[in-house]
């Protein structure tokens, strides 16, 4: 499938709360396995959708979107807490990520109060999170095996 650069910079609109919710339990359920942590993160993501739609200018919601489907998803969450980053698993590896990860970051320049946007990286995800540029921070609160607590410097 073939994607347009205009197709990365759409902002997720409330419509589409259920279709990021699926995308986002398709791509937990190929990566973690563990219980309870899977049924935690699966909680805490469609819990961070809810917090966008009640806070819709609070964050940075954008989505890819390619034959007529959501197939990628970034939201930050008061411009510098990256809170999901979700490609549908037959899209990875195409630069999508990439791309919403990019225009995320630029779309929370000035507006972070902490002068960065700081995630908590699952183990698969730690290698693309680094290419990126983001650096690993201390974190206040204990993480699973494997996680990261990560930071990009606005």
């Amino acid at each position: 499938m073939s994607l347009s650069f205009a197709e990365f910079k759409r902002p997720a609109e409330s419509g589409d709360a259920e279709e990021i919710k699926a995308l986002m339990a398709r791509v937990l359920a190929g990566v973690i396995h563990e219980e309870p942590l899977a049924a935690e993160m699966a909680q805490n993501t469609a819990a961070n959708v809810d917090w966008w739609l009640q806070n819709p200018a609070q964050c940075v919601h954008l989505k890819c979107v390619a034959g007529g489907r959501i197939v990628g998803v970034v939201l930050v969450k008061n411009f510098w807490n990256l809170c999901s980053l979700f490609v549908e698993p037959s899209m990875q590896g195409q630069g999508i990520g990439r791309m919403l990860l990019e225009s995320a970051i630029a779309a929370c320049h000035g507006r972070s109060n902490r002068g960065a946007v700081w995630l908590n990286a699952s183990p698969n995800a730690v290698s693309f999170y680094r290419h990126m540029g983001f650096t690993l921070r201390a974190s206040d609160r204990p993480m699973p095996p494997g996680f990261a607590a990560m930071e990009y410097t606005l």
